[in-house]
């Protein structure tokens, strides 16, 4: 059994990971709005952001993370994406 120090630097690893992520989910997001400015759409699409938090529950439930879980998880991505998208759409 790994003892303490493994344990949390395998977490760190995967930390890293989960960013590096995130801000190429960003990345994408914000392509997305200036795709979606170029083309005289709003900025947000309460329908969209419905089908991603079903996405992460569906997701997260084969994983075995609760339903809270996924929508908290959810909940914060889409924050920071859909302020990053009204950034953009406000230059």
């Amino acid at each position: 059994m790994p003892n303490t120090k493994e344990l949390r630097e395998q977490i760190e690893a995967i930390d890293g990971e989960i960013i590096d992520l995130i801000a190429t989910r960003m990345e994408i997001a914000d392509e997305l709005a200036k795709a979606k400015k170029q083309s005289s759409q709003e900025y947000w699409d309460k329908a969209k952001e419905q089908e991603v938090v079903n996405r992460y529950l569906e997701l997260c439930e084969e994983v075995s993370l609760s339903e809270g879980e996924a929508k908290m998880i959810a909940e914060v991505l889409l924050r920071i994406s859909k302020e990053r998208q009204k950034q953009l759409f406000d230059k």
